[in-house]
């Protein structure tokens, strides 16, 4: 008597991002969001950096998509107090601004962050290829 045994392999899968995207203007936000929500990501957004870092303590994103001029606190803030802690000190962010050369995205350039992008001159397709970028550099 032959026994057959067959095993099922299933091809591999993609895991997608959990993205936070902390910007105060909605309607720049929600249309990014949706966009990559399109791509497989699973997409927060929040209006400040105060809001964002209640949220990131709790629990860190995957990647984070930062305004850097906002009520509250400013993106600039936020980066400072997140890399104080040991464990978001490599967290990938990606600072999109609408004002490039602002002291406040100065001060982000060396806070570590993945990449700097232009609001008016990234298209939602450059930021996807950026977060792609940030994900496969991220450590662990």
């Amino acid at each position: 008597m032959t026994v057959v045994i067959a095993l099922a392999f299933t091809l591999p899968y993609r895991v997608m991002a959990q993205l936070l995207i902390v910007d105060d203007d909605v309607d720049t936000c929600a249309p990014l969001a949706k966009f990559l929500r399109r791509k497989g990501h699973q997409v927060d957004c929040l209006p400040n950096g105060k809001d964002a870092l209640v949220s990131i303590i709790s629990k860190a994103p995957d990647l984070i998509i930062l305004d850097m001029f906002m009520p509250e606190m400013d993106g600039a803030g936020l980066l400072e107090i997140m890399r104080s802690y040991l464990r978001l000190q490599s967290l990938p962010v990606i600072v999109w601004t609408g004002l490039p050369d602002s002291p406040l995205v100065e001060r982000s350039r060396h806070l570590r962050v993945s990449d700097i992008l232009i609001k008016t001159k990234a298209s939602f397709d450059d930021i996807a290829a950026a977060v792609e970028s940030a994900l496969v550099r991220a450590p662990g």
